[in-house]
């Protein structure tokens, strides 16, 4: 064995370690690198995966963000996919990646001593750039209301990166604050920190909170849908996780999904 592969191995054992306090996970897997994660989550759903089952990566080389956007990769971040069955109707899985957001935020001020904020629906800031991304799939059945899973894959940089020359003003990572992050650390405070949330996804206690972080209220942003853009006023995120705004005096109602904002 190679000291690189002893390095993986240790670095292996002490993920696993750290998971195994946390009851909500019920197994892992680790791949050193994959096309997604979300992508194999999905398909450990469908083969009958329980809630709890947890996917990492290295590194992906086809990974999505919402609408099939490409994810961003590189070795040296975090990309973790969770098998989820909530039992709740599909309009309602936005409470899912709300409910992550705050999990992922407060994770990586426990870990990282930074202050995080969020970007409706699904993006974490730190300093003024995104180092968060959150995609939550539902597995719909025909005919049916409720979705037999959700996968839900999280994407952190963590670890300084080439980046491409059109992310270099969007993109950051955790170790922009000076401070070195254990990866493993940060996977473990991020799930300890959901499943303490996702007890009690439907009641959306944690919502304030997410109003708290936001770095959208009462900004003019610009809004994108299938017909063109415009700009509007955020004035508010309501408990179901729908964007409020106003628009030249009128205000509206947005659901994940409707649009794409930027500040």
């Amino acid at each position: 064995m190679t000291e690189e592969d002893e390095k993986k191995s240790r670095n292996a054992e002490s993920l696993e370690l750290l998971l195994k306090q946390n009851s909500f996970i019920v197994s892992l897997q680790e791949l050193s690198e994959t096309d997604s994660t979300n992508r194999v989550a999905k398909e450990l759903a469908l083969s009958g995966a329980p809630e709890g089952t947890l996917v990492v990566a290295e590194r992906q080389n086809g990974g999505k963000g919402r609408l099939g956007r490409s994810f961003f990769s590189p070795e040296g971040g975090i990309y973790m996919s969770m098998v989820l069955r909530p039992g709740m109707p599909a309009e309602r899985a936005v409470l899912i990646t709300t409910c992550a957001a705050v999990a992922v935020a407060r994770a990586i001020e426990r870990v990282s001593e930074v202050v995080a904020g969020i970007k409706w629906v699904n993006d974490i800031f730190v300093q003024g750039k995104k180092v968060c991304g959150i995609l939550a799939e539902a597995g719909l059945v025909p005919e049916e209301s409720v979705p037999s899973y959700v996968v839900l894959g999280i994407g952190i940089n963590v670890k300084h990166q080439s980046v491409p020359e059109e992310l270099k003003d969007i993109l950051g990572c955790l170790e922009d604050s000076g401070k070195s992050v254990s990866k493993n650390d940060l996977i473990a405070a991020v799930w300890e920190e959901f499943s303490e949330l996702y007890r009690n996804l439907s009641a959306a206690a944690y919502m304030e909170e997410y109003k708290k972080r936001s770095v959208l209220l009462g900004k003019t942003v610009t809004l994108f849908v299938p017909e063109g853009e415009y700009k509007a006023v955020v004035t508010d995120i309501d408990k179901e996780g729908h964007l409020e705004i106003d628009r030249d005096g009128v205000k509206q109602k947005l659901s994940y999904g409707e649009v794409s904002v930027r500040m």
